[in-house]
């Protein structure tokens, strides 16, 4: 029986079926190796990204509160008067501060819209 058994290992197509069998592992093992470590680069990525984000979400987060005070004060009777005189004052400001205010916002949540857009 063991002289069959050599006869299988010594045949050549034996060989080439090893062959092919051991290198088919090995690169799937390869493989498995690089994607691991594309996911590590992305994980490093993502948190780079995300303290970015972070970043920017908390200069939106103090003017979406300055604009929801303004609002909720044009609704409380003890300073409708106030919100109504600043509005007027507003009235007599100059186009070029309208465009830097128009520039903030836009800066602020319009970068921030079309980067969502482009993902």
């Amino acid at each position: 029986m063991l002289g069959f058994l050599t006869a299988i290992f010594k045949n050549p197509l034996t060989s080439l079926i090893v062959d092919k069998t051991v290198g088919a592992i090995n690169h799937h093992l390869e493989v498995k190796k690089l994607e691991r470590i594309a996911e590590l680069e992305a994980a490093k990525d993502i948190s780079l990204a995300q303290v970015d984000a972070s970043d920017r979400s908390l200069k939106d987060e103090y003017l979406t509160i300055f604009i929801t005070i303004i609002l909720g004060m044009a609704f409380l009777p003890q300073t409708q008067a106030y919100v109504i005189k600043g509005f007027e004052i507003l009235k007599q400001a100059p186009a070029e501060f309208w465009w830097s205010v128009l520039i903030v916002f836009s800066g602020s949540f319009g970068i921030n819209v079309i980067d969502k857009f482009k993902r």
